[in-house]
């Protein structure tokens, strides 16, 4: 196992075909079987290796598995809230946040019987233009929030924000997700799409910079990115998006569906190389 310095693990527990319905088709459908089989899986992986890690679960996905998110508690898991229907904060005001909130919370510490203490925002959607969520946040009694990614990017980011945890005035610690400092500026890694695409050797590399730096790495991942089938067009997506939108959401879709096959023997082998916490451990 790598010597250094602990690393976050986190999974961002949400079902791509709901968020693909609403986002595109404007269709309310429930969280799929997916979300179940991957999430299954992770937990299965993690047991395996007697690691733990930060499990943010939407709310519709505690209320319509609640046997993952008890079992997640009962394998030593820390508890998170990734919203309630997946709503990106820059598309709500401080009141339609907080009531997403408190029912996301709620949702999930009835399934799970333990308190939720952390918080990451659909699509890393907390950025300097809504930076009021984090007193939402706060007001909400929970410990931490873990949704900036201190670099400037096209969908997401907030420039020049602090690498490291810091707490807020509020009283709200911020736990910023992973960037290399590099010549040509920060770029983001340690998850999701940035662990997908690129080779593990990226991964490692970055875990090991962080540790050089004397920095925890935050990783990132969601259950369909385990998920072994390529990700599917809605039946109704053609006759409902036309020729443009359609096209996008193909595109979409391969990018999503891209280094799945890869993606289960690569967190493996990065969870038995490198220490890994849940999130919240990380202040400590």
């Amino acid at each position: 196992m790598a010597a250094g310095i602990v690393h976050g693990l986190s999974f961002d527990i949400e079902c791509y075909n709901q968020i693909i319905c609403k986002d595109y088709l404007g269709q309310a459908i429930d969280p799929g079987d997916e979300v179940e089989r991957n999430t299954s899986f992770l937990l299965d992986l993690l047991d395996k290796h007697n690691k733990k890690a930060t499990f943010f679960f939407l709310g519709n996905i505690a209320r319509s598995f609640p046997s993952l998110v008890r079992r997640a508690v009962d394998d030593g898991h820390e508890l998170g809230v990734h919203g309630d229907t997946h709503l990106c904060i820059h598309d709500l005001n401080e009141k339609s946040f907080a009531d997403e909130l408190k029912t996301a919370i709620d949702s999930v510490e009835q399934a799970g019987g333990a308190k939720v203490i952390g918080h990451r925002a659909p699509a890393f959607s907390i950025n300097s233009s809504n930076l009021w969520a984090l007193d939402v946040l706060a007001k909400a009694g929970l410990v931490y929030d873990s949704s900036i990614f201190p670099f400037k990017g096209r969908r997401y980011g907030i420039e020049g924000w602090s690498l490291v945890p810091e707490k807020l005035k509020n009283g709200l610690w911020e736990i910023p997700l992973s960037v290399n400092e590099t010549w040509f500026g920060r770029l983001p890694c340690m998850g999701g799409g940035y662990f997908r695409h690129f080779p593990l050797a990226y991964t490692k590399y970055s875990a090991r910079a962080l540790s050089r730096a004397g920095r925890n790495g935050v990783t990132y991942f969601h259950p369909y990115e385990f998920e072994q089938k390529n990700a599917k067009m809605p039946d109704t997506a053609s006759e409902m998006l036309g020729k443009k939108g359609f096209l996008r959401l193909a595109i979409s879709n391969v990018l999503q569906s891209r280094g799945r096959k890869s993606m289960r023997k690569k967190l493996e082998h990065f969870i038995t190389e490198f220490d890994t916490v849940p999130i919240g451990s990380l202040l400590e």
